[in-house]
């Protein structure tokens, strides 16, 4: 390829990026009251959470339950701020605090 070619797509890939990025915005008043997108703003948060912590636990060899302990309580943490304050950032910062913090052994935990 030559670089015009390369100029063109990496234009192309710019122009496709910031036209996705643009259209909530544009298109504000269809995506505010369809029922399929207010459907989809209630329920994909918890679906983001659940693949989140599906994937996280998956990702590490578990060759027994104490291989998986900062996880499992991470895990438990964010389930338990979620069900009792329904604020997901709230639930997934304190999950990550408590997790890394394990992890790093901060706090002699």
């Amino acid at each position: 390829m030559t670089e015009l070619d390369y100029l063109l797509a990496a234009l192309i890939m710019a122009a496709v990026t910031f036209g996705l990025r643009a259209f909530p915005f544009v298109a504000r008043g269809f995506i505010a009251h369809h029922r399929r997108i207010q459907i989809l703003g209630r329920r994909l948060p918890v679906a983001m959470m659940v693949l989140l912590t599906l994937y996280a636990m998956g990702v590490h060899n578990w060759s027994s339950p104490i291989d998986g302990r900062a996880q499992i309580v991470a895990v438990m943490v964010v389930a338990v701020l979620q069900v009792w304050r329904r604020q997901a950032l709230l639930s997934i910062l304190s999950g990550t605090l408590v997790y890394m913090t394990q992890m790093n052994g901060w706090f002699g935990l």
